[in-house]
């Protein structure tokens, strides 16, 4: 009988100690070219005015793909491409060797450039366009420590916007959940904010004024939400039509502003 129950007491310990073995989550560079059309489709349609500048696969995690949006949002998708949510949430392996040259690009180790939790920045050069946040402009970095002290600032990038012309766009975020963007015109004077909502929830004189006029154009999902320095709101709206794009900005009363 003690036989029996000394047994029995290895078999359970075994069996608790197997239970508590997990499986260690990897992670591996993939080309864009090789993510699924589920995918980019996904990004093309609900995160229009950003571009995926990496993508890894992991292997022994829920999420299968995890890729980086050029706004250095984390999103993560299951092996046949359906949306998890937050790829930050979803470990993978330790953050591989940047490109050198500054702190946007901070060779090996940890990425001082950024100062928050994004894990999954392996390898990869960021945009040509990009700049790292210590070298913003001074009145930049005033006026986002004057206005927006409790974000974190992920980097700054060159950009062209109707019918301002050239911009700085800086990437905010606050506990790598709320993601905003702030745009600056030539002079560094703050222009407005931009804000990715759902196109369903624009004015109805918006929705008008894209079915009177661009009937034979997919809509895209995703809108911005653009809110000026004086309070105005305007809403950037993305188009489709067999590869041409187009976006436009619209007054809240369906007055279009540009189109670009």
């Amino acid at each position: 009988m003690k036989k029996l129950i000394l047994l029995l007491f290895v078999a359970m310990v075994a069996f608790s100690c197997s239970k508590n073995k997990t499986a260690t989550v990897t992670e591996n560079n993939l080309n864009l070219s090789d993510l699924p059309v589920t995918i980019t489709s996904y990004v093309a349609d609900n995160y229009p005015d950003a571009t995926i500048y990496q993508a890894v696969k992991l292997e022994n995690s829920p999420a299968q793909y995890v890729i980086t949006l050029n706004t250095e949002e984390e999103l993560a998708f299951d092996k046949v491409g359906n949306f998890l949510g937050d790829g930050s949430k979803f470990p993978g392996g330790p953050d591989g060797p940047g490109c050198p040259g500054d702190s946007l690009h901070p060779g090996p180790g940890p990425d001082p450039g950024h100062g928050h939790g994004h894990g999954h920045h392996h390898g990869h050069c960021p945009p040509h366009n990009w700049i790292p946040a210590d070298s913003l402009p001074q009145a930049i970095l005033t006026y986002i420590s004057a206005n927006y002290s409790n974000y974190v600032i992920d980097h700054g990038q060159k950009d062209s916007i109707c019918p301002y012309g050239a911009v700085t766009a800086v990437m905010i975020e606050m506990a790598d959940t709320v993601h905003l963007k702030l745009v600056f015109d030539a002079t560094n004077a703050f222009l407005m904010t931009g804000q990715r909502i759902h196109y369903a929830a624009t004015p109805q004189p918006v929705k008008d004024y894209v079915t009177a006029n661009y009937a034979d154009y997919h809509v895209c999902h995703g809108t911005e939400l653009l809110t000026l320095g004086s309070g105005t709101i305007h809403y950037a709206i993305y188009l489709d039509k067999m590869h041409k794009h187009l976006r436009l900005i619209l007054a809240a009363d369906g007055t279009l502003i540009c189109i670009q």
